[in-house]
């Protein structure tokens, strides 16, 4: 077998865990696509923790590992929930209990930053 036609496997206790973009919030990469920047990564949203209203250029799909969190005031995503926001979608997120999400997008946000909107 080659070496790009195995799977990857990262168990639990050797996740790398770093700040995340937005405070009092961590993340940690799983996957990415250099050539395409898709890339796949938990967030852990801290109890309190707060995202301002944003947009995405492209494709963002998440799912609720664990926790509870609001989008725009109205939405509540509990564990199990699954979100999608395509282009130029946007929302905020809140969470008072704390949140674990498992995040798939099609750019990489460390390359290309999201755009807040001027409220």
């Amino acid at each position: 077998m080659m070496e790009n036609e195995r799977h990857t496997l990262i168990p639990v206790d050797q996740m790398k865990w770093e700040p995340g973009i937005y405070e009092n919030t961590e993340q940690a990469y799983l996957w990415e696509d250099e050539i395409t920047g898709q890339v796949c990564f938990l967030v852990k949203l801290h109890p309190g923790s707060y995202i301002p209203f944003h947009k995405h250029p492209r494709r963002e799909i998440a799912y609720m590992v664990d926790g509870e969190m609001i989008l725009n005031e109205t939405d509540v995503m509990k564990k199990g929930d699954f979100l999608t926001a395509g282009p130029n979608e946007g929302h905020d997120v809140r969470t008072e209990t704390g949140a674990m999400l498992l995040i798939y997008i099609d750019y990489n946000v460390e390359y290309q930053k999201i755009v807040r909107i001027k409220q």
